[in-house]
């Protein structure tokens, strides 16, 4: 088991404290990602516990294909969710998962709740605590991303996760921006950001993940590459993006219509990308 994917960075709001934890024995019986997440889930949040409390963690995890081969992208964010009161699984593509692997950790816990609103700045073996009140009620996510990226300038893969307005009001359904144009965006992540006085997570990784054959790593990952640009599927996502897919899920039966009281429209769908 590779000993920075077995790594937890535990952070507490609540009293700006922050550790980390080998969790290799986690990690294998899970492997990584929502496993692991939701065990951690499991382990810190009470069943009874109120989704805007302190005592929901919000935990970010990995897979341990992250930040070595191409299109595996994806940051999972498990919470209790301020929107069903249950479960609450989020994915999100950009940087973060890379940004967080070469940061050397395979998960992220936060906990806790600040008594001023924060951003936190986690840059290898250390997390910053950083006033956000200027930046608390500020209604672009743009805007809080530049100013952010103006502060923590350096080298190295970055990701800035930040809630906006709407999980600042305690939204029940609020999401989480990255990089100005990915979301958490399922089931209240940014409410539960806005209930920690949590303005945005910054992660800045520096760090290299080991492989044990570079040279075969380097052969694969280019023949992946390659397989990947050239496909017909994957030119429709950079074209255009999932909005390519209404018609087919729609002739399947698996999309959402009017709030989901359907699964499909029974004309002409009325739209499409």
């Amino acid at each position: 088991m590779d000993r920075h994917l077995s790594r937890v960075l535990y952070v507490d709001l609540s009293t700006h404290r922050y550790w980390v934890e080998e969790r290799g024995e986690l990690f294998r019986a899970r492997l990584g990602g929502t496993g692991v997440a939701i065990e951690l889930l499991h382990e810190l949040c009470p069943r009874d516990a109120d989704p805007l409390s302190p005592e929901n963690p919000v935990i970010l995890a990995v897979g341990p294909l992250s930040a070595l081969l191409p299109l595996a992208s994806k940051t999972v964010a498990v919470f209790k969710s301020p929107h069903t009161g249950n479960l609450g699984e989020s994915h999100c593509g950009g940087r973060s998962a890379v940004a967080l692997r070469l940061a050397g950790y395979g998960a992220l816990v936060i906990t806790g709740k600040s008594d001023t609103p924060v951003y936190i700045v986690i840059e290898g073996e250390r997390v910053h605590f950083r006033d956000a009140r200027a930046l608390w009620g500020l209604t672009s996510s743009f805007t809080v991303g530049r100013i952010i990226r103006e502060r923590e300038g350096g080298s190295g893969i970055r990701s800035i996760l930040r809630t906006g307005i709407a999980g600042e009001n305690l939204v029940t359904y609020a999401s989480v921006v990255t990089e100005s144009y990915r979301h958490f965006g399922r089931l209240g992540l940014g409410a539960v950001f806005g209930a920690k006085h949590l303005k945005a997570v910054v992660i800045i990784g520096k760090g290299r993940v080991p492989v044990a054959d570079p040279p075969g790593y380097s052969r694969l990952y280019r023949e992946l590459h390659e397989r990947a640009v050239r496909s017909e599927l994957f030119r429709k996502y950079h074209d255009l993006g999932t909005p390519q897919n209404v018609r087919t899920l729609n002739a399947i039966g698996a999309l959402p219509v009017r709030n989901l009281h359907d699964n499909r429209y029974r004309d002409e769908v009325p739209f499409t990308g």
